[in-house]
C-alpha cells in the first residue's frame, strides 16, 4: 500500500483559504471516490500548510483514481478558484507502507497526526528498516494509538516517516509524556546511532479538518 500526499501553503484570509481548501478536497473525493483527507499543519512546516491524503494500492490504482480529473471542469474551475491563495508550488509525497495501516475510512475530523522523517544512512538501509519497525510497534503497545512506518519513494533518496496518531492534542501530550520517561523507548532510541544521517530529522503535526 502506498499513502500519496499533496502540500500546499495557503495566503490570504486563512477562513477563506482553508474554505476553498475544505471544498477542493469534497469535490475530488466525490468525483474520484477515494476516500481523501484535508490536514492542518500546525508546526513543523510554513503557517498556512495544508496536506491532502489518501492511500492507494499502487502507482497504477494512483493513476486510475485520479485521471479522470484531467477532462474534469470543475477541477479546473477550482485551481483557478485558489490561485489567489496558493503561495507557492505544490509538493507531492508518494510513500510505502512498511508497518501498520491506515485507518479503514481515515481517521475522524479532529484527529491529530504527529510526521516523523529522516534519511538512512547508506550502508545502514536493512538495520535502519528493521529497527524503525520494532520502534513503531512498540510504541503502538505503550501509548494504544496507532503508528504506521513507510518509506519514501520519491524525494530525497533513502527517507524514513513515521506517522503517529492520536484522538486530540491531550491524547498527543499523554503519548508524549509516556515515551519521554518509558525506559524501553528510550533504550530503543540510543540503539539508533549510526542509522540515520546525522541532523536529517524532522518533525511535524497536523489536524485533520475535512
Amino acid at each position: 500500500m502506498l499513502l500519496f500526499g499533496r502540500m500546499a501553503t495557503l495566503g490570504g484570509h486563512p477562513r477563506a483559504a482553508m474554505a476553498w481548501a475544505a471544498e477542493m478536497n469534497a469535490y475530488v473525493c466525490k468525483k474520484s471516490g477515494r476516500p481523501l483527507a484535508l490536514w492542518s499543519v500546525s508546526f513543523g512546516q510554513p503557517v498556512g500548510s495544508v496536506v491532502w491524503t489518501v492511500p492507494v494500492d499502487s502507482h497504477a490504482d494512483l493513476q486510475a483514481a485520479f485521471a479522470g480529473l484531467a477532462e474534469d471542469d470543475g477541477y479546473y474551475a477550482l485551481i483557478e478558484k485558489g490561485a489567489p491563495f496558493v503561495t507557492g508550488p505544490m509538493v507531492d509525497t508518494l510513500r510505502e507502507v512498511v508497518h501498520g495501516a491506515p485507518t479503514p475510512g481515515g481517521r475522524p475530523v479532529g484527529s491529530v497526526a504527529v510526521l516523523t522523517t529522516a534519511t538512512m544512512s547508506a550502508d545502514k538501509g536493512a538495520d535502519a528498516v528493521a529497527w524503525s519497525v520494532e520502534l513503531a510497534s512498540y510504541v503502538t503497545s505503550v501509548t494504544g494509538d496507532p503508528s504506521m512506518f513507510l518509506l519514501d519513494s520519491y524525494g530525497t533518496f533513502g527517507q524514513a516517516t513515521w506517522i503517529g496518531a492520536a484522538a486530540d492534542m491531550a491524547a498527543v501530550d499523554a503519548a508524549s509524556a509516556k515515551m519521554q520517561t518509558d525506559p524501553g523507548y528510550l533504550k530503543r532510541l540510543a540503539a539508533s546511532g549510526g542509522l540515520f544521517i546525522p541532523g536529517s530529522g524532522r518533525r511535524s503535526l497536523a489536524t485533520r479538518i475535512a
